[in-house]
């Protein structure tokens, strides 16, 4: 179901769990990027404008989180898909994720057919939405 014509990124500050993600992203033929801090991957959106950001609500960062993260990409580039990979379950939390305009808000630990999964749910929402503005 992937393809080259969407991009994803990857935002999360567990480096290899970030890399796993990038590397079943890659192999189902999508352009996959991580980034493993929450400046840098509102940065790299700026400049690439990915299709897709899978982002995890706990970064690790005191100065952003995957919230803020999700708000920021918004602010410039409402199109990407966010959706949001968390341990995180505390209903303040996901009620604010889609809010800030959230696709969908996962629970880890995720398997690759996980990922597989809500990625091609999201690419293909993508693809509809870019139909529909043909």
């Amino acid at each position: 179901m992937g393809g080259l014509d969407i991009s994803v990124l990857t935002v999360d500050d567990e480096p290899g769990l970030a890399e796993s993600i990038q590397m079943v992203l890659v192999s189902e033929g999508y352009s996959a990027f991580m980034e493993i801090d929450g400046h840098a991957a509102v940065n790299f959106c700026k400049a690439n404008r990915p299709n897709i950001a899978l982002i995890d609500v706990a970064l690790g960062d005191k100065s952003i989180d995957g919230l803020e993260v999700l708000k920021k990409i918004k602010e410039f580039n409402s199109d990407t898909v966010c959706i949001m990979v968390t341990r995180i379950t505390d209903k303040p939390t996901v009620e604010r994720a889609k809010e800030l305009g959230a696709f969908k808000y996962i629970l880890k630990p995720l398997t690759d057919d996980d990922i597989i999964y809500i990625v091609n749910e999201a690419a293909e929402f993508v693809k509809l939405r870019r139909a529909d503005n043909v």
